[in-house]
């Protein structure tokens, strides 16, 4: 026996195709409106940006709880660790020139040493466009965001120090619109 069948009836066939291209024109504008919906903004990154600097700076003041060689001499800030700060540290604050930054500078970072019993600083470091700490405290879509964190740190001698790292990222034009 050999069964073929030939479908006589195909006027629902038009119909159903219609129906077929409706459904994937409005799964194709779900996905076009989802992806606008995510990718539509840009993000800002500037807190994440400032977390990770300042978590650099400490991983480059800090040595497994230590203060790292070469910071402190006698107590007091080392003026060639200071005066090489970024070098030390391995930190670049070269930026792309978008909205002309390079001429202006988006970061600011401040670390300051105390010691344990005491809120007199025995040494500043600073570097960066300092304009933009005057920012920190306020808040606002197109300031610069501030990070201050303070960590305790101890020498090789076991005096303890209280360490406090503030970093700033500007960046406004192009991570918040």
């Amino acid at each position: 026996m050999n069964f073929k069948y030939k479908i006589k009836n195909k006027k629902g066939v038009e119909i159903l195709s219609v129906y077929w291209f409706a459904i994937l024109f409005i799964i194709a504008a779900a996905i076009v409106y989802m992806v606008y919906s995510f990718y539509g903004q840009p993000y800002d990154v500037r807190e994440t940006e400032a977390d990770a600097l300042t978590t650099l700076v400490a991983r480059c003041l800090t040595d497994a709880g230590y203060v790292a060689n070469g910071v402190l001499s006698a107590g007091i800030l080392n003026e060639d660790f200071k005066n090489n700060f970024l070098g030390n540290c391995n930190l670049n604050f070269e930026v792309e020139d978008a909205y002309g930054w390079r001429s202006q500078g988006q970061f600011y970072v401040e670390a300051s040493f105390f010691n344990f019993d005491s809120s007199v600083p025995i040494g500043n470091i600073v570097e960066g466009n300092s304009e933009w700490a005057s920012f920190c405290g306020q808040s606002g879509r197109n300031l610069p965001v501030c990070v201050d964190r303070n960590f305790y740190v101890i020498d090789r001698d076991n005096n303890q120090y209280k360490v406090n790292v503030i970093s700033v990222v500007r960046k406004t034009e192009k991570n918040v619109q």
